[in-house]
Parts: structure tokens; sequence; C-alpha cells
């Protein structure tokens, strides 16, 4: 999983590296942590350079579990929307306590994913996708896409 994890997110920095060309997004810390059984860890997903005035963005914090490589196996995590609303996916909603919290540091620029009290299935790749969407003719459309990724061990 350690390899094809970390070839997973070089590819998908390969292949997005195009359409990232608006805007930024990196992780930190990148390409992987390490974090003992209890502890609380903190992701940080950045956006900056050329970000266009009138785009919004949308981000979206998905996972990938240690021993998956389909991204079908991909759960998503948070998404904050161009309303700065915040809806927790699939994977949240398997715990009966709060395990993930998502703060928008700055809006529009950062958004910190903290992992608390990581355990052995917390294991894997975080990824942030982030689109921009600007308003054409009425509606609203996907103008700039880009993704990071970081892997927890």
């Amino acid at each position: 999983m350690k390899i094809s994890s970390v070839v997973f997110a070089l590819l998908t920095r390969a292949l997005l590296g195009d359409w990232c060309s608006a805007i930024n997004v990196t992780i930190t810390p990148y390409p992987f942590t390490v974090a003992q059984e209890g502890q609380n860890i903190t992701l940080s997903c950045v956006v900056s350079q050329r970000r266009r005035n009138a785009a919004l963005p949308v981000v979206k914090w998905t996972f990938l579990p240690a021993g998956t490589d389909r991204p079908e196996d991909e759960l998503l995590i948070a998404r904050v929307n161009m309303r700065k609303a915040r809806f927790y996916g699939n994977y949240t909603k398997s715990f009966t306590w709060p395990k993930l919290k998502l703060t928008v540091v700055k809006q529009g620029k950062i958004f910190d994913l903290v992992i608390l009290n990581v355990s052995e299935g917390d294991r894997g790749l975080y990824m942030c996708r982030v689109q921009e969407f600007k308003k054409h003719q009425d509606r609203w459309k996907a103008s700039s896409n880009c993704t990071a990724a970081t892997e927890l061990r």
C-alpha cells in the first residue's frame, strides 16, 4: 500500500498538472506523515496562486484507506461548498463520536482537517480536491480543478 499510495499521489499530481494552472493546491505535511495511535493530527489544504476574483471554491477532503488502491473505494470526508456550508460524507457517518473536524482557517485559502485520536483505520491517502466555479450566463460552471494528496502512515 505504501508504494501504491505514493504512486497514486504522484500520478494524480502529474495527470492533473494541466488542470492546476489556474490554482495551486498543496497539503502539509507532504508526501506523508507518521502519527502514533491516540494522537491528533492536522492536515492543511492550502489554496493559492492565480485564483480568479469572481470564482468561488468548492473543497472536498476524501480518503482512500490503506490496503485499497481502487478509486471507487475512495470515501468523502467533508466538503465546503460555494455558500460555505460543510457536508460530512460517508466516511464520517461510520463513527459514533466526533472523529474528524474541518476548520476553515482562512476562507477560500486554508482548510484544515483534524483527525482526532488516530487509529489504525485512519491510515491511508488523504486528498484535497479544489474546484473553482464561476457564474456564466446565470449558471455556475467549473472553471478550474486541482488535487493534492498526502499519506498517513
